[in-house]
């Protein structure tokens, strides 16, 4: 409980926490960060600027304020002694730069350049341009600009003194400065009197949502100058209502008071002093201490302050859990204790199977699996506590299989079906090229049409977000044989048959498959066959079909052999041999009508029309043909026949240039 004498003019703002918490990194000691012309003057208090020219101090609290935590901030200010030609002010400050911040000289006041930034000027000289008034005066102003319109200015300017007397006057004036972060009101008190009070929306309005800030002040001077220096006390930050410390321990209690305030603390037990503002408390169980003071304007109060104590507990904490995923790279570590301040906090990793991507004080990230110890000490050294927590990592993947049946599109397959196998159940996003045609045949195979290109697959694991992707390219060969079906001789009756010459199938490098077909012609079936160079019979229209083994595809020529309409042969001397040993020597094989003054002429390829009878010894016929040419091959029903003398009858009309026929009597001997 704090009890506290309020300044009647604070009651416009409700009942105001006055008694500041925050967490401190040591038990005791609160310092400050000079920049600039600022130098320490003895007894808390830092001059910011001398009576020369173009000079810039600041002095800045090494720790940060907590903007969500209310304030109540008692210090004196002095801005020299020189009326009309001092200058230029001094200004408190909120800015998340550090404590090595300087602004600018002259007007800025030294706030020029912080932004964002919050600041409450005391300026000492006319600066129209900025929306000055006469008076020296306090004003709001933010983002590091002293002019007072909008939107850097907030509140403000009114007369410093609510009078408007001279605040140059060589005199240390008392400055109060208050925070509510529930109803956002900054209010500053100035010779004991409320001078401005506003709303402002500080952590979200201008710091962006960050709480934590540095503070301070700074003071300039241009070309008029002054000695200018503010007065801090130890103590301006206060312990909160209640705090904590370990047996055996020691905790440093600070409370809010003007400098020079006289303090009396009771009871007296297990303090280091009962009348100083800052004491040291090392007690051996949980007491409650009152202590009397004068504070700002010599209001007299009486705060109450609990000190327990209690084993110092340690909290961690993991964000947003304990388990690494592909969805969850980063794990923010956090820790606490049940102490508010006076411990000091560090994140280890003793067992070396983890690894910090980033490490300070109470927090700490990791993307690492481990075990990760949070460590908090008391200041003083007096206990300690440590927990553990085990971040562990689940990154596994449902692989994919893709495979193609068949491996490629061509003539024979205008689609390729692709057959995904999985390890198990995932969320299944193929990957098609631009423009392909598919469908789903059944979960999860697709059926690729004649769409040729780089197929993919990723299946996500749903119960931790990992991918595992695999792709394949369906290949596409529509290459089609393009074929020259060759040349052939014209046919002559003395050169009926040709051999087709020049055939050419591009490209070269697939195996061709051909085939002949034609019409009103003949391709010699006896002689050396080759679909390369087959011999044609007669004339007439002869196509060449080629298909590539390896595709499927087809091409095709036609080729058109004629014959010479003016040839002619003398058959006159058509016979037929008087011997024939059909016993596969390749000599006399077969009774054949042939020219007895041209043996080696084919005569039958020009006959028409061929009629051969033959008789056996006793006269009885043994074999007939009518229609096409033959050539006798010595057998009956494809049984050769016996050795000896045999009778034939043949008739033959050949139409190749002059039409002629004949009719020829004769015998022959068969020999084996």
């Amino acid at each position: 409980m704090v009890i506290r004498s309020l300044n009647p003019y604070q009651s416009i703002f409700g009942a105001f926490l006055w008694v500041l918490a925050i967490q401190q990194p040591t038990a005791w000691g609160q310092g400050y960060v000079l920049n600039g012309t600022a130098t320490n003057s003895g007894t808390d208090c830092y001059q910011l600027t001398t009576t020369q020219g173009n000079q810039n101090g600041a002095v800045w609290y090494e720790d940060l304020i907590d903007l969500s935590q209310p304030f109540d901030l008692n210090f004196s200010m002095n801005f020299g002694t020189l009326d009309a030609s001092g200058a230029d002010g001094m200004v408190f400050v909120l800015q998340d730069v550090g404590t090595g911040a300087l602004g600018s000289t002259g007007g800025g006041l030294g706030f020029n350049g912080f932004d964002p930034s919050f600041g409450i000027e005391f300026d000492t000289w006319l600066n129209g341009q900025y929306g000055d008034i006469s008076n020296d005066h306090i004003g709001f102003v933010s983002d590091g600009s002293v002019n007072h319109g909008p939107p850097t200015g907030l509140g403000g300017p009114v007369n410093a003194n609510a009078s408007g007397a001279n605040i140059e006057d060589g005199e240390d004036h008392p400055v109060q400065i208050t925070w509510d972060p529930v109803t956002q009101i900054m209010a500053v008190y100035f010779d004991c009197e409320l001078r401005l009070a506003e709303q402002i929306d500080l952590i979200d309005g201008i710091f962006s949502g960050q709480p934590q800030v540095y503070w301070g002040f700074t003071g300039s001077t241009g070309g008029a100058y002054n000695n200018q220096s503010v007065c801090l006390s130890p103590n301006i930050l206060a312990t909160g209502p209640e705090t904590q410390v370990c047996p055996g321990g020691a905790v440093e209690l600070n409370v809010v008071g003007a400098p020079g305030s006289d303090y009396v603390w009771s009871p007296g037990t297990f303090l280091s002093d009962t009348l100083g503002a800052t004491v040291i408390c090392t007690p051996e169980e949980t007491t409650t201490y009152f202590v009397t003071y004068d504070g700002f304007c010599e209001n007299q109060i009486t705060d109450s302050i609990t000190v327990f104590v209690e084993d110092l507990q340690a909290q961690a904490f993991a964000e947003p859990g304990t388990v690494l995923t592909c969805e969850i790279e980063e794990i923010l570590l956090s820790g606490t204790s049940n102490f508010d301040i006076g411990v000091n906090y560090a994140w280890v990793n003793e067992t070396g199977n983890g690894a910090f991507d980033q490490n300070s004080g109470a927090y700490a990230s990791t993307s690492t699996a481990g075990e990760y110890l949070f460590v908090a000490n008391a200041s003083d050294g007096s206990c300690a506590d440590t927990v553990a927590i085990e971040v562990s990592a689940d990154l596994d993947v449902i692989e994919a299989v893709l495979n193609s049946s068949p491996e490629s599109l061509n003539c024979y397959h205008d689609s390729v079906v692709l057959t995904l196998e999985l390890s198990g159940d995932g969320q299944i996003q193929w990957m098609v090229p631009s423009g392909a045609e598919w469908y789903w045949l059944n979960e999860p195979i697709v059926l690729v049409a004649e769409t040729p290109g780089t197929w993919g697959v990723t299946v996500t694991n749903p119960n931790n977000g990992c991918a595992y992707s695999t792709e394949m390219a369906v290949l596409s060969d529509f290459t089609e044989p393009q074929v020259d079906a060759g040349f052939a001789d014209t046919l002559t009756c003395s050169a009926p048959t040709s051999t087709i010459q020049g055939i050419l199938i591009e490209p070269e490098d697939y195996t061709a498959l051909l085939s002949w077909t034609w019409t009103e012609g003949a391709l010699n079936p006896y002689a050396p066959w080759s679909q390369w160079s087959p011999q044609v019979l007669a004339p007439g229209t002869y196509v060449l079909d080629v298909i590539f083994e390896e595709n499927g595809c087809i091409g095709s020529d036609t080729l058109v052999v004629i014959q010479d309409p003016e040839a002619s042969i003398d058959a006159t001397s058509a016979r037929m041999p008087n011997v024939i040993s059909p016993n596969k020597d390749g000599q006399n094989e077969r009774l054949v009508l042939h020219l007895g003054d041209d043996t080696d002429f084919p005569l039958l390829s020009i006959v028409e029309r061929f009629e051969l009878v033959i008789f056996n010894r006793w006269g009885n016929q043994i074999f007939e043909s009518v229609g096409g040419p033959v050539e006798w091959d010595g057998r009956i029903n494809g049984e050769p026949v016996s050795e000896g003398t045999y009778y034939y009858r043949a008739k033959y009309l050949i139409v190749c240039g002059e039409e002629q026929e004949g009719t020829l009597f004769g015998s022959f001997q068969v020999f084996r």
